[in-house]
């Protein structure tokens, strides 16, 4: 009886033993990640990754970590965004130890791309494009026409346009648009805009390019003054406004924020960019009247 259990003890010794070298030698075998050099060991220079690659190194991606690496006040919610390690960690639901953070990278190919290609998703990505963009980039609400307070849902014709249409055509890794009215942009190359609707010339979508963001600086330039008077005023006087005052006054902050944050001056959503700027002019102008900083007063 002593001798069958001591069999079985080895056997299970054995079989433990088994498994943790094969644990080991999984270990050993699965790469750890230098981000693109990875890529360049198997996709060697030249051709669509060189381009690919010269693109991400001049793009906002490369320099992501960059931003905050001596940001002492940088929290992990920060790197899950600016680093490839705080990325996949959010993607796991958890958070990185910011004390780590000198052994961090930056945004990679690694970051959105599976290594090695086991993904269901189109050209290996670590999930939907739509959402891998998302879970870092905020400007979806502007596309939806949504998050504005006290302003109802404002949706636009590119509401339902994700990402990648328009910050990756031609698979550009830059990132950027291709604006219409780039001098660099030759007659034989569509620009983003054109590469969508076919049926509108470039001349056409410069025009309305530069006119959505001419009309968004002429209505925030002055929107922008009159948030700092009246912070100077209620800095020197506090109890200037009355509380009613002071939370449609946070209100227009938080509106104008979200137009700031987007950063496409009215490209993303034209329609809620507009209703924006029209009701945070017309309730600055009550403000005002009520600071007694109206002209005349």
């Amino acid at each position: 009886m002593k001798l069958r259990a001591s069999w079985i003890s080895v056997i299970v010794l054995g079989f433990s033993a088994m498994l943790a070298a094969t644990a080991a030698a999984q270990d050993k075998s699965a790469p750890k990640s230098d981000g693109p050099q990875d890529c360049i060991a198997c996709h060697q220079s030249g051709g669509n990754f060189e381009r690919n690659y010269t693109m991400w190194q001049a793009s906002g991606h490369s320099k992501a970590l960059g931003l905050i690496a001596k940001n002492a006040q940088a929290s992990a919610d920060c790197f899950s965004c600016h680093s490839d390690e705080g990325f996949k960690a959010k993607r796991l639901g958890k958070k990185v130890d910011v004390a780590q953070k000198d052994t961090f990278s930056t945004i990679t190919c690694v970051t959105c791309h599976h290594l090695p290609h086991d993904s269901k998703y189109p050209r290996q990505l670590v999930d939907d494009p739509e959402t891998i963009c998302t879970s870092c980039h905020t400007q979806r609400s502007v596309l939806q026409g949504t998050g504005a307070k006290g302003i109802e849902e404002a949706r636009s014709f590119h509401s339902a346009v994700d990402c990648i249409s328009c910050h990756m055509s031609e698979t550009n890794h830059l990132m950027k648009v291709i604006r219409p009215d780039d001098p660099s942009v030759s007659d034989k190359r569509n620009d983003t805009c054109t590469s969508c609707h076919k049926d509108n010339n470039r001349k056409a979508r410069i025009a309305q390019l530069q006119g959505w963001q001419k009309s968004y600086k002429e209505g925030m330039d002055p929107l922008q003054a009159d948030l700092t008077a009246l912070s100077a005023a209620l800095k020197a006087n506090p109890s200037l406004l009355k509380e009613e005052t002071k939370a449609k006054l946070s209100e227009v902050r938080f509106n104008l924020s979200i137009l700031v944050r987007d950063g496409s001056h009215g490209a993303h959503n034209i329609d809620l960019t507009s209703e924006i700027l029209s009701r945070s002019a017309k309730d600055l102008r009550e403000i005002k009247d009520a600071a007694g900083l109206e002209k005349g007063k």
